[in-house]
């Protein structure tokens, strides 16, 4: 029998008790010892035994003793561990089974550091480089603290400081804030890629002695381009001059628009239908603007359209928008494309027949293909399938407003959010975390992007119950030494295996991971569930600087009610 991976992969055990992985159909696989579905085509799992060949399996030898083995895991086909594994599996329990993994990478030697959208409302000192420049070398720079000291010497030359950081200026309605004290006039330029090069720049304002307070608001000039911005320069005047900064940083412009409504989903279709006053009423009291409900449909027609009427000119006469959303990872699949595109078709049905306070401000469409199996669609595919989706949609949808939820973590995705622009009216972004910093973080990106395109975007909070999970982070281990993870590959399994050991363990030339902590998520990262006064709290704030935006709809909530 022809073995599944090299014998010099791993070191052969003499014990009585040694493990061999056995690959057989799910119907042949014993139930008492460790085992795992493989991805693939058809029922097949390997399991790992003490006896060298059961009956319809392929065997190979692991190297370990088969007591040692706690469970086996395998990847996905295309996943390439590095030097950190990290598993997830529920919480408690003496044997750890993994159900979730993450495989950090290591940035390309050649990668460009990622450029961070400048957060409103703090000091952009803190992170500045600041550089004097000027032929007459008349310009000292002090900078520590998140404060910058600049001491101008007399001269006729131009002479000042740069200032840059590993930056992005946001696509926002936003002044530049500065806390000053001065002993002259100072010139306050910007600078964007075009002007850099021309060792040119735009002016800002001025920093004066005089200004009492010592503060100032100074717009950004119209011309510059923020997308291309490069540095903020500071000039000093001819003449002997003291400039200390105590602070540089964004801020929403002045009388900023009312703040856009909050919305929420409405998952149980219950809810508005057999108790749409109360639903109502509850929404006003927490302020919510807009519900996204879920409908239920018959082919490409809405089952109830006499219900869904009623229901939409009462949250119309209370100020309440309603969108309808629907949801479902196999929509991504072309098998499901007529399908998906029939739900489209019986919305937009729905809004040509109905009166203008009865019609439904959009429809949502929150499709999730990463959550399918890499083996029902691959992951090179998941783009083109959901643009193909989104171009089925927008087709079926006519000129009703059609709009997508998608995770934060799709904001490096340029070519398919760029396809999305020209086929949606706008996103509703899960940005499930809870640290603020984190918040805009992950949402700047998105409302640059609206920006760009003239879209609206929502920006999603998880109030709702996450379930905890324990996680176990793994390094590689170091030649020759002892790990508590094996990560068995070959040409002939369809995927990369991880075996969990029970107690750290040598094989020769195999790849080892040793284990370096384990901690449990309780999910108070992600979701405010435990702590919904703090996310009252924290909304006008948020409100606030997201308005800068214009084309921020609001923040959504889910798991509100």
């Amino acid at each position: 029998m022809k073995p599944l991976f090299a014998a010099a992969l791993l070191l052969m055990t003499t014990s009585a008790h040694a493990a061999w992985l056995q690959v057989c159909p799910a119907s042949a696989a014993p139930s008492d010892a460790p085992r795992a579905a493989l991805p693939g085509p058809g029922e097949t799992v390997v399991v790992a035994s003490s006896r060298a060949q059961l009956p319809g399996c392929r065997a190979l030898p692991l190297g370990v003793d088969a007591s040692q083995v706690e469970a086996l895991y395998p990847l996905a086909p295309r996943d390439k561990p590095a030097h950190t594994i990290l598993l997830y599996g529920p919480p408690g329990g003496k044997r750890f089974e993994p159900n979730s993994h993450e495989l950090p990478q290591p940035d390309p030697a050649d990668a460009t550091p990622r450029r961070e959208i400048m957060r409103l409302r703090t000091n952009l000192l803190v992170d500045a480089r600041a550089r004097a420049f000027g032929i007459e070398e008349r310009v000292s720079v002090e900078h520590a603290r998140g404060k910058l000291r600049i001491v101008c010497r007399p001269g006729a030359r131009a002479a000042g400081v740069l200032l840059d950081g590993a930056w992005r200026m946001p696509l926002a309605s936003v002044s530049l804030g500065v806390g000053y004290t001065a002993s002259g006039s100072f010139a306050v330029q910007a600078a964007d890629a075009v002007s850099a090069a021309r060792e040119s720049s735009y002016d800002v304002g001025r920093l004066d002695a005089a200004a009492a307070p010592r503060s100032a608001s100074l717009p950004l000039p119209a011309r510059l381009d923020r997308a291309g911005f490069r540095q903020f320069v500071i000039l000093c005047p001819q003449e002997a001059a003291t400039l200390e900064l105590d602070s540089l940083q964004l801020e929403p412009a002045a009388d900023p628009a009312k703040p856009a409504p909050r919305a929420t989903w409405i998952w149980d279709r219950s809810e508005w239908m057999e108790r749409g006053d109360a639903l109502l009423a509850w929404a006003k009291s927490e302020t919510i603007g807009e519900l996204f409900i879920v409908v239920t449909l018959d082919g490409a027609k809405v089952r109830d359209p006499a219900a869904l009427r009623a229901f939409v000119r009462k949250a119309h006469a209370a100020g309440i928008a309603v969108t309808s959303v629907e949801g479902d990872p196999h929509m991504a699949l072309p098998d499901h494309r007529a399908a998906t595109a029939d739900r489209a078709r019986a919305f937009a049905a729905y809004n040509r027949e109905a009166g203008p306070q009865e019609r439904l401000r959009a429809m949502q469409f929150d499709v999730e293909p990463y959550l399918l199996p890499d083996a029902v669609l691959a992951p090179a595919d998941r783009d083109r399938e959901y643009l193909a989706m989104a171009r089925a949609l927008r087709e079926a949808a006519g000129g009703m407003a059609i709009e997508y939820v998608v995770p934060f973590w799709w904001w490096d995705k340029t070519d398919l959010l760029d396809g999305l622009a020209g086929l949606a009216d706008g996103l509703a972004v899960m940005d499930y975390r809870t640290a603020p910093d984190q918040i805009y973080r992950f949402a700047a990106p998105f409302l640059d992007w609206s920006a760009r395109h003239g879209k609206r975007v929502h920006i999603a909070l998880e109030a709702g119950r996450v379930a905890p999970e324990r996680q176990r982070r793994y390094v590689r281990a170091d030649a020759n030494e002892a790990g508590e993870l094996l990560l068995v590959q070959a040409q002939e399994m369809p995927a990369p295996l991880l075996v969990l050991l029970r107690q750290p363990a040598k094989v020769a030339n195999a790849s080892l991971y040793r284990f370096s902590s384990e901690r449990t998520l309780d999910g108070s990262a992600t979701s405010f569930h435990a702590d919904k006064a703090a996310l009252r709290k924290l909304l006008p704030e948020l409100e606030r600087d997201l308005n800068a935006w214009p084309g921020f709809a609001g923040i959504a909530l889910h798991g509100w009610r």
